[in-house]
């Protein structure tokens, strides 16, 4: 599928979703023309199982909207009786934080997420995760010191570590898209291709971690994931030193 073909089925696959008009305009010229992957760069992304997606404007997309919990957090629980939660830090970092992704073309880890299994001894790549050697990204956890060889058990400094090794080896060995980071798949990011694009990381009962940046620069990390097959309304605020032992992970490339 070359370039144009996949933003062409990314649009129809949003369209119908929130029930656009078929010319509503999802994507730039301007963002859709200066993407460019060498077919290099992404027959290796192709083996982390990174695939492109847009992510719709503000003008388009309003995420502060009663439609838009609606359609996709259904199972979302708010407290009534505060009706100042818009003003919370952890509400504005994730508006900030996904605003800054709108309009643009985000890289986002495909790969299955496994069901819970004693001991955090269950891996990416398989629904079931008794194969260690199907998560793509094993050979990175060693050297990050992940010391369940797995992406549970980990904390934001082994985190930190994973990404910023990944990140300065693919720009060493020229295999980063250029003006691209790799990070931690952002909350509301997770939410909008699992709900449109891959339903199936919903039959797995496992959490994973994404965070923003808020005002003052610090993370506020948050654990997302299901309530039920085909529902991704799971989402809350974690403290970066709170146990991340049932927490996985998946990654995505951003732009700086």
């Amino acid at each position: 599928m070359d370039m144009t073909d996949w933003i062409t089925d990314r649009e129809e696959k949003l369209r119908e979703f929130f029930e656009f008009a078929d010319k509503t305009e999802l994507i730039s010229p301007e963002v859709a023309e200066s993407f460019n992957v060498s077919e290099r760069i992404a027959e290796h992304l192709r083996k982390f199982n990174i695939e492109w997606h847009i992510i719709p404007p503000a003008k388009t997309v309003h995420i502060d909207a009663e439609d838009y919990r609606k359609r996709l957090y259904p199972a979302m629980k708010l407290n009534e009786a505060n009706r100042d939660y818009q003003k919370s830090g952890s509400y504005r970092a994730v508006m900030k934080g996904h605003e800054r992704h709108q309009g643009q073309i985000i890289g986002v880890e495909t790969t299955i997420k496994p069901k819970y299994l004693p001991g955090n001894r269950q891996f990416y790549g398989t629904q079931y995760g008794f194969e260690a050697k199907s998560d793509p990204f094993a050979a990175y956890l060693g050297r990050a010191n992940f010391t369940s060889g797995t992406r549970y058990s980990h904390n934001y400094a082994s985190l930190r570590s994973f990404v910023n090794l990944v990140t300065e080896e693919w720009r060493a060995r020229g295999l980063m898209p250029q003006g691209y980071r790799l990070t931690v798949c952002p909350p509301v990011v997770f939410n909008l291709i699992g709900n449109v694009f891959h339903k199936e990381w919903s039959q797995t009962e496992s959490l994973e971690l994404g965070f923003y940046r808020d005002e003052s620069g610090n993370a506020k990390c948050y654990a997302v994931g299901s309530n039920a097959p085909g529902d991704f309304s799971y989402i809350h605020e974690i403290e970066t030193s709170a146990d991340w032992a049932l927490l996985g992970f998946r990654t995505a490339l951003v732009p700086e």
